[in-house]
């Protein structure tokens, strides 16, 4: 359905037989999307919510870094093209099918950077019903009056990146300037490739605005950057290091604090809250000696399953355990992936 509306938007005049013959080849990977659905390979559960979500995310990553790619081919480049100009100036994307259909957003760290942002959707979305909304927006802003400038400076930076994503209870949407730059690299190039496609343009000024795109791209000024750098002044700060608390600090302060503590990232820890019973997120906060009271706080506001972190339970967890599990799990991501690939080729498994 997607390759023929795709093919009917793009080319009104397109036959019939060849849009037969488009659906033909989609048709082939009818087993592969069933398996996907049937088969899942990971113990996470993705709601309708979350997927239209995940969608929404990318369609606006894609428009939003196609809009300025055409906008600076044709402001700072002087490009005179009558569709790379109407790409520049709409507010629909454009590329979205095509790269889509072609399999050039099905990139491991693309999917999993999605994924991290679809869930942190969910996570703000419990604290919003368990807390209320005065509640919710003084958490930073008791950090702009702080007695340290610098906390208070690390605050304001914090809600203006927050605010580049805020786009109402009821959607989600990205900034480039919010994007981590192995990301922003990894769509940029496809969605100039996409483009150039599009419009027919044979000239070199859109890679050129590509390279401008990603030059100035500036990685401090993303969300994460500075939870992680608000993280660091306040765990410094006599007073506060020992609050840490999605109620008390939100939840990408929280997250950066954690991730500071454990030796994780914000994203792994993100995808932790999503996994069954937020085991790793529990034996997380084990092994930073969390205090039993503030964990099974911390878990009853963000698990939503019904289930019951005990006192019992939390305890029983070996702290020297604990720290070992998280010590590995920090190691390098390349590294992890490269030992959990040679351990299923050498148990004869395959992907």
């Amino acid at each position: 359905m997607v390759k023929r509306d795709f093919l009917m938007d793009q080319n009104p005049g397109v036959s019939l037989v060849q849009q037969a013959a488009a659906l033909s080849g989609s048709s082939a990977h009818i087993s592969y999307d069933l398996a996907a659905v049937l088969f899942p390979k990971s113990d996470i559960f993705f709601s309708d919510r979350m997927l239209s979500n995940g969608r929404q995310y990318l369609q606006s990553i894609v428009q939003e870094i196609e809009t300025e790619l055409c906008r600076i081919a044709v402001e700072d480049f002087g490009l005179s093209h009558d569709m790379i100009v109407e790409i520049g100036n709409s507010d629909r994307g454009h590329s979205f099918s095509m790269l889509q259909n072609s399999g050039l957003l099905q990139g491991k760290a693309v999917l999993e950077h999605i994924f991290s942002n679809v869930q942190r959707v969910e996570l703000k979305g419990r604290l919003s019903q368990k807390a209320s909304q005065a509640d919710l927006e003084s958490v930073l802003t008791r950090y702009l009056d702080h007695d340290d400038s610098q906390i208070a400076d690390a605050a304001m930076a914090l809600l203006v990146a927050q605010s580049r994503d805020n786009a109402g209870a009821a959607a989600i949407r990205a900034s480039i300037t919010n994007l981590p730059a192995e990301i922003l690299y990894a769509l940029t190039w496809p969605i100039t490739a996409a483009v150039e496609k599009l419009s027919g343009y044979e000239g070199g000024t859109l890679k050129t605005a590509a390279e401008k795109l990603l030059g100035r791209h500036d990685e401090g000024a993303t969300i994460q950057s500075r939870a992680q750098r608000l993280a660091q002044l306040v765990d410094a700060n006599p007073g506060d290091e020992n609050q840490m608390h999605p109620l008390h600090d939100g939840l990408d302060l929280f997250l950066a604090r954690m991730a500071q503590r454990t030796g994780l990232t914000a994203d792994q820890l993100t995808i932790f809250s999503a996994e069954p019973n937020m085991v790793r997120l529990i034996v997380a906060m084990r092994a930073i000696d969390l205090p039993m009271d503030r964990a099974l706080s911390i878990f009853g506001l963000l698990e939503t399953g019904g289930q019951l972190l005990t006192p019992a339970s939390y305890n029983e967890i070996d702290y020297d355990h604990a720290v070992d599990l998280i010590s590995d799990l920090s190691s390098n991501s390349l590294f992890q992936d490269a030992q959990q690939r040679l351990n299923r080729s050498a148990a004869g498994l395959t992907d």
